[in-house]
């Protein structure tokens, strides 16, 4: 039995305690928060200790491992001291607010020889683990499209949509390709968010001569999330919300000739559904017990980080950026 805690329990980190709780393998021990109302909702849902302080958390309590969902300014801060304590660590996205404060935490988790692993959640939804599987039906592929747009979250203020938002589908596109950017482009607008970006446009060249089209705002009354990946046999659809996947087939495609492209059948994949925050915590489980490496790791997380930050450099020079 691996004994959990949780610090940070506002809108993401109760969802990590809930799982937890209800995960065979774990036991709830603590959770830590300084938002007394959040602390007294979570603690009377899945009845942990509560902290207001963590740091009084861990010195107190028997702890192997934690979830931190944090604001991304006090990451590092949170992250340090609990792996400098000798616990494994799962660090919700992004790593962190800069390259070299990622770096930093990566380099604590190595000297403290424990795990840490980013919450890149996207990675998990069944649909993308699907399509993962399934890319290579396509043959040759060509062009990405991502859309990640929803109504602005009063909650975030310490970060804009290129590092709350576009990270995931930063990540998920170089997960599924195994590809990094070779150049980047990006436009912003700030029009509801106080102090940074809330909509991006961005425009990614990667390896192999593949490009990415990335549209992220907060400005959307509706919520929609959706990849596009095109190919010379035809185009998958992935709905991240609805778990969906679907192929849409180039009809004039065939082995010997690609001179045209025509509208073919329609298939939806089937899906076998599961909550990705629960996938995600048992391959975090996993690696704990098992002593492998981490399925999201720190250097992933922070090759993330870096085309987030090219992508806001451009747009603030409004300039091409190579790698």
């Amino acid at each position: 039995m691996i004994r959990m805690a949780v610090i940070g329990v506002g809108s993401m980190g109760q969802n990590h305690a809930r799982v937890y709780f209800h995960n065979d393998l774990v036991e709830l021990v603590a959770v830590a928060d300084p938002n007394q109302q959040f602390l007294d909702r979570v603690c009377k849902l899945y009845n942990p200790k509560g902290y207001a302080d963590y740091r009084e958390m861990l010195e107190k309590e028997n702890i192997d491992a934690v979830s931190i969902a944090v604001p991304t300014k006090f990451h590092t801060e949170v992250a340090i001291y609990a792996l400098n304590k000798g616990k494994h660590v799962l660090l919700e996205k992004p790593i962190a607010s800069t390259e070299q404060e990622a770096q930093e935490i990566i380099d604590c988790a190595g000297k403290n020889k424990v795990k840490l692993m980013i919450g890149h959640i996207e990675r998990f939804n069944p649909a993308i683990i699907e399509l993962k599987k399934r890319l290579h039906e396509l043959g040759e592929i060509y062009k990405i499209d991502a859309q990640r747009i929803g109504p602005f979250p009063s909650r975030i203020t310490d970060v804009g949509v290129i590092v709350d938002l576009s990270v995931h589908d930063l990540d998920v596109i170089g997960y599924i390709l195994n590809a990094k950017p070779t150049r980047v482009y990006a436009e912003t607008q700030k029009r509801l968010h106080p102090h940074h970006e809330d909509s991006v446009t961005a425009l990614l060249r990667y390896e192999n001569d593949i490009l990415a089209v990335l549209n992220v705002n907060y400005l959307s009354p509706t919520k929609m999330r959706q990849l596009r990946v095109f190919g010379k046999k035809g185009m998958f659809l992935v709905n991240y919300l609805n778990q969906e996947l679907f192929f849409y087939e180039n009809n004039s495609y065939s082995s010997d000739d690609w001179s045209s492209v025509t509208e073919g059948d329609i298939k939806k994949i089937r899906i076998l559904k599961r909550e990705p925050l629960a996938s995600e915590i048992d391959a975090f489980l996993g690696c704990i017990m098992n002593k492998t490496s981490s399925p999201a790791s720190g250097e992933e997380g922070l090759e993330v980080l870096r085309i987030a930050v090219a992508l806001s450099d451009s747009a603030a020079s409004r300039s091409t950026l190579y790698f």
